[in-house]
This record gives structure tokens, sequence and C-alpha cells, in this order.
């Protein structure tokens, strides 16, 4: 929704609230930034590793992130959310489709997000970029993708074949990147 509701679009017309869908959605997105920086700090307890630019500002953000264990939200929460994802450099976005953790920081995003953004623009996430961390799941993930885009370039005529195995090819390079130059939590701090 953030992604859809940007502020070029959704701050002008029917907005004459003060808050209004955006302080639901810096609740929402509080909520989840809180969620991402639990499941790291269960991954890293658990043995995994970490891999890229921004894994000790993330273990960091991890350790210093609340955990929500419900979600009753009180009337003053949005603008606790809003105080939240203002922390520049230390809140955590989890992107599915890219297979990583944002640390979102918004001077070192090459996803180009507005000026003042509090957000990355996960549908824009770049190889490459500053703010990102993989964790052993992560790289799992990346190999079963692979795997998927595999069997479909085996049915898929020449040039989308060669397309899907070049993807393929692609995502099992950054998981063995991932496997080079990951490292135990210890290590980060």
């Amino acid at each position: 929704m953030r992604t859809v509701l940007d502020a070029r679009t959704s701050s002008g017309y029917g907005s004459r609230s003060r808050g209004g869908i955006h302080a639901i959605l810096d609740v929402e997105t509080a909520l989840a930034a809180a969620d991402t920086a639990a499941r790291l700090r269960d991954r890293v307890g658990a043995g995994e590793k970490l891999s890229g630019p921004a894994a000790r500002r993330a273990l960091t953000a991890a350790v210093q992130a609340p955990r929500f264990e419900g979600r009753i939200v009180p009337r003053n929460f949005a603008k606790k959310a809003s105080a939240f994802l203002a922390r520049d450099g230390i809140v955590l976005y989890d992107n599915h489709d890219a297979y990583l953790i944002c640390a979102f920081k918004h001077d070192t995003a090459l996803c180009k997000p507005e000026e003042g953004a509090r957000a990355p623009r996960q549908y824009d996430c770049r190889p490459g970029c500053g703010n990102t961390v993989r964790t052993d799941t992560h790289a799992r993930l990346l190999r079963e993708r692979a795997d998927e885009l595999e069997q479909l370039a085996a049915h898929a005529p020449g040039p989308v074949g060669k397309r899907l195995h070049a993807n393929a090819n692609r995502l099992r390079e950054t998981a063995d990147t991932h496997d080079a130059t990951a490292h135990q939590a210890e290590a980060l701090t």
C-alpha cells in the first residue's frame, strides 16, 4: 500500500485529515519492521550468518528494535510508529521478492526514494545497494527459486528458456556470494 499511496498521489485530493491513510500505513509499516527485526534476532540466535554491506547495522537495529507480542494498538501509537520509522538507517524492511532485508538508510538507497521517504521502494530493489542484508535463509530461498526457474526453463521456448536459465544462474551466484562473505553475529559486533 505504501508503494501505491506515495506522497505524490495521495496527499492531495481527498486527503483533508492530518493522519488519514498515511498514519495507518505508518502503524502497519512499523509493526512489520518490528516483526522483521524480531525474525532477524531469532535467526541470528539460531546460528544463521549474515552478509551484505548493512549486516552490522541490521544486527544493531534488530537488537534495539521493540518486540510486539500482540496487535493491540493504542490511540497514540501512530505518533510512536512515525517516530520509529524516522530512525534513518536502523529500520529493517523484509523484501520477500528480492530475498533480502533492507536496513533502509535514505542516503545510500539505490531505489531512489522520494525526499523524506521513510521506507524503501521495495519494488525497485537494486543489486549492489548499501542497505542490503541476507541471512542463510535468504540464500536457501534463492537456491530454491533458482531450481524452480530451471524447471520452467526446461519447458520454455528458446529465448525465454535462456532468460530463465540466466536468472537462475544469477540467483545461485547471489547465494554463493552470501555463503562466501557471511559472518556469525559475534564477528560483526
